[in-house]
């Protein structure tokens, strides 16, 4: 059965050649996917980080993580600090012979046009020169900082700003902006991932607080982790992670692959009804061959065999393929996504085995689950009705397919309706839940399209045919459709797909963005808005400023980070927070309060969103207990619980709590109250006056074009979702040209007795148009009504509310592809079918 599987597929090289690509492209995808996604968490922090630390022989800091009620380790959002009885532990240890503290701190060199050298995606801290010295670094130029007015800056700085020797520069702290003497530029092995700044050592102290680490040279290592056994002592090559104050970097570096899993499922998912589709049309096209089989003795076991192994073959050669294609692609998108800010920049690709036998599976399994109806299908032909079988296609839908079909429909129907039952918000375990039913039910919605696609395509042709019948194209276009209806609806599949996924992604993305900016907007009651630049943010020492400003009623800073709240413990321990300035917040800011009041909000108060006092059953009064984000214990009394029904915000503290427990303490925005009376422009105008002296590169906006320029980055950031949809639609518009282009080529004898019959060819290929899109529109509308339907569903979770978020050029684009793939597949390879000669082809 192997050897005949193979002679069959050797024969048919151009007939196979759709659900190679397919296989091929289904499976570089899935490769590509993994790859790219286990290519940071191989290495770890290490390869996102300059500092290696080799001139030191021990790197000793707290661990960043704690040890969660259920046993699990969680990250620490901030670093922790040494206190002063750690560092004497260290000093103390046995063989110690140097110790320099390292107490990082946000440094932004200035430019001459207020700039800053520095960005989201580069950061730039400052140093003690010490840390320079434990990491090897040397002074290309001028000496190392000994006046509490130096700085030396390393050659990514130098080079980005031109600054030199004696230069004096301005540099934004956290604290305001101050003045400093460039006494050197330093040089620093290996690629650089931050701008570094290096200062004397009080001067560091001063602006860095406690520090985070030490870097110890020492004769004894196993001594000095028995002096200080709840500290990590870090040697060797794992010193070279040790200090990762890039945030997003560590993120990513710390395996934020769940989007490229989606990626890869999604892919699976779409290769899996893609194949499917592309070998039932090939078997469908191969009756007479089936049919010589069964008179000549075949059984169905046999003739179910050969189907199986030919899907073998293809899914283990298109695999293989694919796998090897899935490499060079994972490098593309490592570079791409890394250009970006989407990926740790020190990342790399290299062929794992496990990702290379992942997608050599998955072409082979999506293959053999692909071709088990076919195959059964194919096994079902009656020995005595098989020549009639293989000259008249059947034009129903099998019964088992049918009733398969509406089963998956119904169970589609029951998820969405349980989806909505259960509701939101998405933050709660039950919208969780109600999010993966309203997923499970788009999947079941395609699965159900696919198996009753026969009557989809019955149900569009049956109002249609009246008009059709009237002119020869369009009654040519619906008798091959009606002659065939399961390959006609194996031909859709693809388009179908097409449509539903893409329009799925891009609604969702719309989704998030306006049930964000319509929350967003809802709690913004500020007169005017200050941001910072580059999405740096803004320095906590710019409110001092701002409320100088004669014509400013209030100011309210707002920080995010995450704290611990694992008591009592339950399913969330950990929750996103804000900290705010508790006299003006109300003032510039509304939430909707369930309970408890925001004048109750003191310096010693503690907000929370009525989800997680629910989930918590915390009440009014209750002194609630976390860990800030460097790990210290911390304590607050809950005055009020609002509502927050996308779980946007957790928590919200007084910003002087939070702040002293960031590396990083920097507002994502200072919210302004301007008195009544007062001129707007004039106010925004001195407030901007004051920003340009303590913090460079800040704005102050009035309310709506601040909120119009949300609306402008948000609808930005979607590029990211555009280019999955043209991946994975991509994939299927090519797959559906495949199938289209197969389909087309194997009627040349039809084609022939059109032409024959008297046809011209015009005629023919305006048949084969109008009969592609009728495909089309099918595809389109049976793919639209499940993406509207899915996020009708999604919708109503964010919001409570039934409401349709649509992008309609989005859309338009979608559908426009979709029918330029019908067309595309049908017309180009018509061409080349009607080019034999009528005779000659109707033998």
């Amino acid at each position: 059965m192997i050897t005949i599987a193979w002679r069959s597929l050797a024969t048919r090289k151009l007939a196979i050649l759709a659900a190679l690509i397919s296989v091929v492209v289904g499976s570089a995808l899935v490769t590509a996917t993994l790859l790219v996604a286990g290519a940071q968490e191989r290495q770890g922090t290490a390869s996102v980080t300059s500092w290696r630390f080799g001139a030191v022989d021990a790197v000793v800091k707290p661990p960043a993580s704690v040890t969660l009620t259920s046993g699990l380790k969680l990250d620490l959002p901030s670093m922790p600090r040494l206190s002063p009885a750690q560092i004497e532990a260290i000093r103390d240890a046995p063989g110690v012979t140097s110790i320099a503290l390292e107490p990082p701190f946000p440094a932004y060199l200035v430019n001459s046009d207020s700039t800053m050298i520095g960005d989201a995606f580069t950061r730039s801290w400052g140093h003690p020169w010490s840390t320079a010295i434990a990491d090897g670094a040397t002074v290309a130029e001028g000496r190392e900082p000994m006046t509490a007015r130096d700085v030396v800056v390393d050659e990514s700085v130098a080079t980005a700003s031109g600054v030199s020797v004696g230069d004096e520069v301005r540099i934004q702290l956290a604290t305001g902006t101050e003045k400093f003497t460039v006494s050197g530029i330093a040089r620093r092995a290996g690629e650089q991932f931050e701008h570094a700044l290096f200062f004397n050592g009080e001067t560091a102290s001063r602006f860095g607080g406690a520090p985070i680490m030490a870097l110890v040279s020492t004769t004894d290592t196993a001594a000095l982790r028995a002096a200080v056994p709840r500290l990590e002592v870090i040697t060797g090559k794992a010193r070279a992670g040790s200090l990762q104050l890039d945030l997003r970097q560590a993120e990513l570096a710390g395996g934020s692959n769940q989007f490229l899993m989606v990626i890869a499922f999604l892919a699976l998912t779409i290769a899996m009804f893609v194949i499917s589709s592309t070998l039932t049309v090939s078997i469908g096209q191969r009756r007479r061959e089936l049919a010589m089989l069964r008179i000549v003795g075949t059984r169905s076991r046999l003739l179910r065999g050969l189907i199986t192994w030919e899907a073998i073959f293809i899914g283990a050669f298109g695999g293989v393929l694919g796998s090897g294609a899935g490499i060079a692609l994972a490098e593309v998108a490592r570079r791409f996504f890394v250009s970006q800010g989407l990926m740790a920049r020190g990342a790399t690709v290299s062929a794992e085995p496990f990702a290379l036998l992942m997608g050599i599976g998955a072409a082979v399994g999506a293959a053999l689950v692909a071709a088990w109806l076919p195959a059964c299908r194919a096994a079902r032909i009656a020995p005595l009705e098989a020549l009639r079988e293989s000259d008249v296609p059947a034009g129903q839908a099998g019964a088992g397919r049918s009733v398969f079909g509406w089963v998956l429909l119904t169970a589609a129907a029951v998820c969405m309706a349980g989806a909505l039952a259960i509701g939101g918000p998405v933050a709660t375990a039950g919208g969780a839940t109600a999010l993966l039913l309203v997923v499970t039910a788009f999947l079941l919605f395609i699965g159900a399209a696919v198996l009753l696609g026969p009557h989809l395509l019955r149900g569009v042709l049956t109002p249609l045919g009246s008009f059709l019948r009237r002119w020869f194209e369009g009654f040519a276009a619906e008798r091959s459709i009606r002659s065939d209806l399961r390959r006609a609806a194996g031909v859709s599949v693809p388009l179908t797909l097409l449509v539903a996924v893409s329009a799925v992604l891009m609604f969702q993305d719309s989704a998030n963005y306006q049930a964000r900016a319509q929350v967003y907007a809802g709690q913004v009651t500020a007169d005017a808005v200050v941001s910072g630049g580059v999405q740096l943010g803004v320095p906590l020492s710019a409110i001092n400023a701002i409320e100088q400003v004669p014509d400013v009623a209030a100011a309210s800073a707002s920080v995010s980070s995450r704290l611990v709240i694992d008591t009592p413990p339950t399913m969330r321990s950990n929750g996103t927070v804000t900290g705010v300035d508790p006299a003006g917040f109300s003032k510039v800011l509304t939430y909707d309060v369930i309970s408890g009041s925001w004048a109750d909000f003191g310096e010693h108060s503690i907000g929370v969103s009525q989800i997680v006092a629910e989930e918590k059953q915390w009440r009014i009064g209750d002194t609630v207990t976390f860990l800030y984000p460097d790990g210290t214990p911390g304590s607050a009394v809950l005055s009020t619980t609002y509502r927050d029904l996308m779980g946007v915000n957790d928590m919200i503290l007084p910003v002087s709590k939070l702040a002293p427990h960031l590396l990083e303490p920097y507002a994502s925005a200072v919210y302004v109250a301007i008195k009544p009376g007062a001129d707007q422009d004039t106010t925004l105008a001195a407030i901007n006056d004051e920003l340009a002296s303590v913090a460079p590169g800040a704005q102050a906006t009035d309310r709506n074009k601040h909120l119009a320029q949300v609306a402008t980055q948000a609808g930005g950031d979607n590029w990211i979702i555009q280019l999955v949809v043209v991946i994975l639609g991509g994939y299927a518009g090519v797959s559906a040209v495949n199938v289209l282009v197969s389909f087309t080529m194997s009627r040349r004898r039809e084609f022939a007795l059109l032409r024959l019959a008297g046809a011209r060819r015009s005629q023919v290929a305006k048949s084969l148009l109008v009969e592609s899109l009728l495909l089309a529109t099918t595809a389109v509308v049976v793919g639209s009504t499940i993406a509207a339907v899915t996020m009708v569903g999604y919708g109503y979770l964010l919001t409570d509310t039934i409401w349709l978020p649509f992008v309609g050029p989005s859309f338009v684009a979608i559908i426009a592809c979709a029918y330029l793939a019908a067309a595309v597949g049908t017309l180009a390879p018509a061409r080349t079918a009607m080019k034999v000669g009528a005779l000659e082809a109707a033998r």
